[in-house]
């Protein structure tokens, strides 16, 4: 049941449904979730909706270069991904984090990335690349796994139960490398080190030999929206560097998270953490402002 409220916007909005736009996003939101492309008859029967209609809306979106085409099969392309990316730039998200990442790049010269929770996976939003000869750089809208990613493990571990419960329910913890982690039990040993860090690591778990550290994003209400984090090869990213990165890359994603509107200090996981912006904390102490 909704509340009262809800239950009558619900209503309000149910009176000028698109029928025609509602199966569009439906076949949308289905294929976005899979792990591979999908034919008309499998999306028909998963969404039981009239195979016509599935089809129609396939070529239809195939043709504005939104779905991929693979053997009579269909995938969101990289065109759909741009488009969110687009529209995410100009929140206020984005806003609120650029001049952070560069500051965080200055600090420890790696590259530094901002990405977002989608289905089981963290979708790249924003990537500051090193300016290092020999660095880590990727597209902004690229998907990188949650279990096998620090972004993801990062807003695993600070979301709620019950979000954790449904993703970790449709994990499948396919192993790229020796380092992946392997299943739940693992993962749940992995976030309750992640909650008394404030930061999550990743040794080459997808990708071998590329290390990266990141900080989950909070908003106004304490949910961990995004994540922040940097990447950069194992001989510079080494282990013995995590903690003093680890605990900047907090730092800086604390900042972010307090434009957004979050509190530390009525958080059970930041309570006396010092969140001030760097260059804050290095003119109180007397030092060089970033």
């Amino acid at each position: 049941m909704f509340p009262v409220g809800q239950e009558k916007r619900r209503e309000a909005a149910l009176k000028y449904l698109i029928p025609s736009l509602e199966r569009l996003f439906r076949v949308l939101e289905f294929l976005a979730n899979q792990q591979s492309p999908r034919n008309v008859t499998e999306i028909s029967r998963a969404l039981t909706l009239p195979k016509n209609s599935v089809f129609r809306i396939c070529r239809t979106t195939l043709a504005f270069g939104y779905l991929e085409e693979h053997e009579k099969a269909y995938s969101i392309s990289a065109k759909f991904f741009g488009l969110a990316y687009k529209g995410l730039r100009s929140s206020n998200l984005f806003l609120h984090a650029h001049d952070v990442m560069q500051d965080l790049r200055e600090e420890v010269n790696e590259t530094v990335m901002l990405g977002s929770l989608h289905g089981n996976s963290i979708t790249i939003l924003e990537v500051l690349p090193s300016f290092e000869y020999i660095r880590f750089q990727i597209e902004p809208g690229h998907v990188v796994p949650l279990h096998a990613s620090a972004p993801g493990k990062a807003m695993l571990a600070f979301s709620s139960p019950q979000t954790q419960g449904e993703l970790l329910e449709h994990m499948s913890f396919t192993r790229y490398t020796d380092k992946t982690i392997p299943g739940k039990h693992a993962m749940r040993v992995a976030m309750d080190q992640i909650l008394k860090d404030g930061y999550a690591t990743d040794e080459g778990e997808e990708v071998k030999n590329i290390h990266c550290i990141a900080s989950p994003v909070f908003d106004y209400r304490g949910y961990a929206i995004a994540s922040l984090w940097v990447s950069g090869p194992w001989f510079r990213l080494v282990p013995e560097k995590f903690p003093a990165i680890g605990k900047t890359v907090l730092q800086h994603a604390l900042v972010v998270s307090k434009r957004m509107g979050f509190s530390p200090e009525f958080s059970p996981y930041f309570q006396g953490t010092n969140s001030d912006h760097p260059s804050e904390q290095a003119e109180n102490a007397g030092g060089t402002s970033i």
